[in-house]
């Protein structure tokens, strides 16, 4: 599949704030997340550069360095990383001062490509949210100094518009089919705790917007980090990861199961609120319940295109029912990971 140069994306669909304006959460290690900023060179003068540093668990990182030519698809490639030792003392101590104190080195050998000088080797780390490093390239070398950045999505808060139904906005659970466990989080969110969620009322064609924050489970690796998924109509799930670092799939989030893959991944790190702005069309029936044409689905994730119209042939794995309908409930998957959710609103088409 053809990819897009997500680095124009973000800047026409992301907002850049700086770590001093905002934070995860208390569970944020400062290391991990999307880092931004310069490279010089004579193979990388012009060019662009940043880097997503995701945790692995154990003091392990994966560092993914995305980089182009102007508006040409990005490129990647990856290196490892680990946490440098600090004293026991510290730790026990002050672990957030410990936190910000941490030190992370990074070194591997990759090809970049022959526009980029072809194979080096990368030396960095990551120290008080910067990430300063080199690229040598034969007699050639590069430096890089990156920052790190929290990008936020254009419609995250976005207020339910006129004509919208508000599902969720954190005072109350009235629009859903609650089960015992659930419960309105201190933030003003909803947590996933051992069931499935759904709606009440049966809805329609029309605009979902959808808020959610995949945990931070360092340790966990593919569908175990983070699961949930979003069913419209109860039948069609858009997956819900954390996926941040990795590349767009159909199992992994913002991906359509077996049926579609992302144009990008837009994933931002966990921890962080997302969206998904979901515009959907659902099936069509004749007057003898004879499906007549397919359901068609468009996904922003993040302020970003991912699905684009996208004919559904029929329902994905795991939904309410294998047979379509003319609408249907919303659903917000329980896959056992603790995913929260909030700002849930729907408009109808006809409005």
């Amino acid at each position: 599949m053809k990819q897009v140069n997500l680095i124009s994306l973000l800047i026409l669909g992301i907002c850049i704030l700086l770590g001093s304006v905002l934070s995860y959460s208390e569970d944020d290690d400062f290391v991990m997340g999307n880092y931004q900023g310069t490279i010089s060179g004579k193979n990388w003068d012009g060019k662009n550069f940043r880097a997503q540093v995701v945790a692995l668990g154990n003091g392990r990182y994966r560092c993914v360095f995305l980089y182009s030519i102007g508006d040409q698809p990005e490129q990647r490639v990856e290196i490892k990383g680990m946490k440098a030792p600090l004293g026991t003392a510290l730790l026990e101590q002050d672990k957030e001062k410990a936190k910000k104190m941490a030190e992370v080195n990074f070194d591997g050998e990759v090809d970049f490509g022959s526009a980029f000088g072809g194979k080096g080797k990368v030396s960095g780390k990551i120290k008080n949210e910067t990430f300063t490093g080199t690229i040598q390239q034969g007699k050639e070398t590069a430096n890089f100094q990156l920052k790190r950045v929290f990008l936020t999505s254009p419609t995250l808060g976005q207020k339910a518009p006129e004509g919208a139904i508000v599902l969720f906005d954190g005072t109350n659970t009235d629009k859903w089919d609650i089960k015992p466990h659930w419960q309105i989080m201190g933030d003003g969110s909803i947590q996933i705790v051992g069931s499935n969620l759904q709606t009440k009322e049966e809805l329609g064609d029309g605009l979902y917007h959808i808020e959610f924050m995949c945990p931070f489970m360092p340790n966990e690796t593919g569908q175990a980090r983070g699961n949930s998924g979003v069913y419209i109509f109860g039948r069609y799930e858009v997956q819900v990861l954390d996926s941040f670092g990795d590349p767009p799939a159909d199992n992994l989030c913002g991906g359509i199961y077996k049926a579609a893959t992302p144009k990008v991944c837009a994933s931002l790190p966990p921890l962080q609120w997302q969206t998904y702005d979901i515009t959907f069309t659902g099936p069509k029936f004749d007057a003898n319940g004879n499906k007549i044409k397919n359901a068609f689905i468009t996904v922003y994730h993040n302020g970003i295109l991912i699905h684009d119209n996208v004919e559904l042939k029929g329902p994905t794995p795991g939904g309410v029912s294998d047979k379509e309908a003319p609408k249907g409930v919303l659903m917000l998957q329980d896959h056992g990971d603790p995913v929260k959710y909030r700002n849930i609103w729907y408009k109808p088409a006809n409005n």
